[in-house]
């Protein structure tokens, strides 16, 4: 965690993807998550949470960080 997103054990977010510049890890979205309206995370450290629209992950936050997605079905 602290090597890729530089966010501490414990606190993993896909928020952290923002920092990883080199894209050296692989976001993986569950089908029943994009389903949802909403969905929930840690501001990058686990004291704390947010509640954010799917669509704005997918449309918004995801391509300014330029970084792409795999549905899986788990």
């Amino acid at each position: 965690m602290e090597e890729f997103m530089d966010i501490p054990p414990g606190s993993v977010s896909v928020l952290g993807l923002m920092n990883d510049k080199e894209h050296k890890i692989k976001l993986l979205i569950d089908q029943d998550v994009i389903s949802q309206p909403y969905f929930g995370c840690h501001p990058c450290i686990n004291t704390s949470s947010l509640k954010f629209k799917t669509s704005d992950l997918l449309d918004k936050i995801l391509p300014a960080i330029n970084y792409d997605y795999t549905l899986v079905n788990l």
